[in-house]
């Protein structure tokens, strides 16, 4: 598919199909006229609608002007997953950060609204999937998933993607497989997404259940201090300490609190600010060293592993 810009004025239209709020800080000053033709992303954006009542967002864009969203309209279940880059969300006031192979589900509405914020010069690639509330029901199968999502406790879950459903995603994304074909595979996948995603809700309830609420504010902060300070040395008995849990404990309860384990995460936000530094000039050499590596080939095969492309290609971009 050829790549193309995307002005205010196509996201408002978006905004309209989906019930979605956007505002571009950026072009806050501009007269409205101006500003409905001004470019925001550039890329591909391709919106499907599947049999089973399930609406699909694929999205592989740089975006070129910093925006924001707020979600206005019900649906009973939304998912995001981000196959590279990183989304930063929050809902009702809590922050959630949905990295590259990780994805997020939720159930929006009134009383569940979700923020995302998109910085510039960033490239994504994005699956959305929703639920359709008016043709959901027509599906036994989305009906009683639905059921069982809404009986399970709270209504968002972060979790990690397993690597077959991930390879099956980027064989729909880049395959030149097309019409029917294409959107049996396509259904088939986005189904077995929403089986793992409602497997790791249930884990998730059950591990609420036993997570009391000063522990979950632990844990928080644990995974405050490696977003915030990744470029720091760290030892799983130092991060057991601030959570005030044995180390065994602290694995465990992470990884489900946030669907990475604890080192993991730390990988995440290395290559993070890494990407950063790169996209603001720096050398491999320094960016590796400033986020936290001490030897640029390991930083250099964890950054191609994580966005397909070398440090020295996201230099360039």
């Amino acid at each position: 598919m050829q790549k193309r810009h995307f002005s205010v004025e196509d996201f408002l239209g978006f905004g309209e199909r989906y019930g979605i709020d956007y505002r571009f800080p950026a072009l806050a000053g501009c007269r409205d006229a101006r500003k409905e033709k001004q470019i925001v992303i550039q890329g591909n954006v391709e919106e499907i609608s599947l049999s089973s009542g399930l609406s699909l967002t694929s999205s592989d864009i740089r975006v070129l002007q910093p925006y924001e969203t707020t979600s206005l309209h019900s649906c009973p279940l939304y998912m995001l997953v981000v196959l590279e880059g990183s989304v930063m969300l929050q809902v009702n006031g809590d922050a959630f950060v949905v990295r590259a192979g990780m994805a997020f589900t939720s159930r929006l509405g009134e009383q569940q609204v979700m923020n995302a914020s998109h910085l510039a010069d960033y490239h994504l690639r994005t699956l959305s999937l929703g639920v359709d509330p008016g043709r959901c029901w027509q599906s036994p199968l989305l009906s009683a998933l639905l059921q069982q999502w809404e009986s399970s406790g709270a209504p968002t879950c972060l979790w990690q993607v397993p690597g077959f459903l991930l390879s099956g995603l980027q064989h729909t994304q880049l395959s030149d497989v097309s019409g029917l074909s294409r959107q049996l595979m396509l259904e088939g996948i986005m189904l077995q997404l929403l089986g793992h995603g409602l497997a790791q809700r249930l884990e998730g309830a059950d591990a609420r259940q036993n997570c009391p609420g000063g522990e979950r504010h632990r844990l928080e902060n644990v995974r405050r201090l490696l977003e915030q300070q990744p470029e720091k040395e760290y030892t799983l008995a130092e991060l057991a300490q601030l959570a005030a849990m044995s180390s065994s404990s602290l694995r465990v309860k992470f990884r489900q609190a946030y669907g990475l384990p604890v080192f993991d995460y730390l990988r995440d936000c290395r290559l993070e600010l890494a990407r950063r530094y790169l996209s603001q000039g720096y050398s491999v050499q320094q960016a590796a060293w400033m986020s936290g590596y001490q030897h640029a080939t390991n930083f250099s095969t964890a950054f191609r592993r994580r966005y397909g492309i070398a440090p020295s290609e996201a230099r360039r971009a």
